[in-house]
Order: C-alpha cells, then sequence, then structure tokens
C-alpha cells in the first residue's frame, strides 16, 4: 500500500498500529501494509469494527501511545549505555555429509562494562543465591509494558488478506469476515474482482487489472 493510505490508517488508529514504527526484531508490522492500495478501504472497515469493539476511551489511548514512547525511547537508552555485543563465529565445514557446513563461535563477546560489575558482584555464574541472574547489567532494565491491542502484521498471501493480531471471538469474526471480502475484491484498484491463479501466483483482481497486468508482461489474460 502505498505510503499516504498507510499513513491515514496508522494516524487514525495509532493503537491498532502502535508498532508500525518498531524494529523488525520486535514486530512484522514494519514492513507497513504489504499488499496493494485496493484493500485500503476493507482494511479502514475492519479497524473501525476492531475500535469499536475494543471500546478504548481517548484517556486510555493516549496512555497506551505514552507508554509505548516511553518505553521506546528508555530502552534504547538502556542499549546505548550497555550495547548488544555478539559472539564472533566462523563458517566451517566442506558441505557434505560426513561434514556438513555449520556456525562455530571462534571468540567469545567482551563483556561491557556494566556486565562486568555483575560478574563481580554475583560471580561467573551470575546467581544471586539459587536464582540466576537472566539479563546482566543495564539490560534486567529493558522493559515492554502492556500498550493495549496491537496488530502484529498485515499482508497478501495466495490472493487474500492477512491479518495478524491477538482477537477475541468477535473481532476473529471480522477478521474473517475481511479476508474473505479481500479474495472478491482487486487489490489493485478496489474494483469487484476474483481470486485466480495463472503463471504460478494467486492473486485478487478485476478484469481490468488483469487484462493490463497481461498486456504489460506479454501473455494472454
Amino acid at each position: 500500500m502505498n505510503k499516504e493510505l498507510t499513513q491515514k490508517l496508522v494516524k487514525r488508529f495509532p493503537v491498532l498500529y502502535q508498532d508500525y514504527s518498531s524494529p523488525m526484531s520486535q514486530t512484522c508490522m514494519c514492513w507497513g501494509f504489504d499488499h496493494g492500495d485496493g484493500w485500503f478501504e476493507i482494511i479502514w472497515q475492519l479497524s473501525l469494527a476492531i475500535e469499536e469493539e475494543l471500546g478504548y476511551s481517548w484517556l486510555q489511548e493516549r496512555w497506551f501511545l505514552f507508554k509505548k514512547k516511553f518505553a521506546r525511547h528508555w530502552n534504547d537508552a538502556i542499549y546505548k549505555l550497555s550495547p548488544v555485543r555478539l559472539d564472533k563465529q566462523e563458517l566451517v565445514g566442506a558441505g557434505t555429509k560426513e561434514d556438513p557446513k555449520r556456525w562455530v563461535v571462534v571468540e567469545k563477546a567482551k563483556p561491557t562494562w556494566d556486565e562486568r560489575i555483575v560478574r563481580l558482584l554475583f560471580g561467573e555464574e551470575q546467581k544471586l543465591g539459587r536464582f540466576k541472574v537472566s539479563r546482566s547489567g543495564l539490560k534486567r532494565l529493558v522493559f515492554f509494558p502492556n500498550t493495549g491491542f496491537a496488530v502484529q502484521q498485515v499482508k497478501e498471501k495466495f490472493g487474500t488478506l492477512r491479518y495478524y493480531c491477538g482477537a477475541t471471538d468477535a473481532i476473529d469474526k471480522y477478521v474473517r469476515l475481511a479476508e474473505r471480502l479481500s479474495a472478491v475484491t482487486c487489490e489493485n484498484c478496489g474494483k469487484s474482482g476474483e481470486r485466480t491463479y495463472k503463471h504460478g501466483w494467486y492473486s485478487a483482481e478485476c478484469k481490468d487489472c488483469r487484462k493490463q497486468g497481461a498486456q504489460a508482461v506479454g501473455v494472454e489474460a
């Protein structure tokens, strides 16, 4: 979906699509709405239905967004003070059945300054009594608060819409309806269409878009 339509959805439904600006290590929503512009109206109506079902007040939405923004800046600051260091690895092996290729650690990452302090206080095993310290140093302060209902991914797959989110029974019904509607709606222009399989690819297109696509690649529609 183009940037203009994407921004309309993100600005109108900031809680639902709060992870749009999050890194790919946390969500697939960072890729945006991975489908054509023709399904914009389906996504818009689905978002309205979910918003009404959730029933968040204006104050709740502002609180969720504040916590999201604060946690993002807080975690960024933590990782700047105590960056993640990865072990040095090398690819070894001949690639045969007897000696398959594999990654092996050749040099352990050196601990950061705060991790060294933790090791001095709790030892190399990083234990506090019988409890093991799972994240050493400042990284123990990283947190991800509850920021309400958030969509994880929106994309096209096998010619229909895929809308991934944690859902109640009512929201799940809305999502399933939207996915069925996408199968009879042209992904490119939004007109009435049908799901077809041609040249190894599933798509939902109207007759006009199908003809234009066929002319562009020089094949029969």
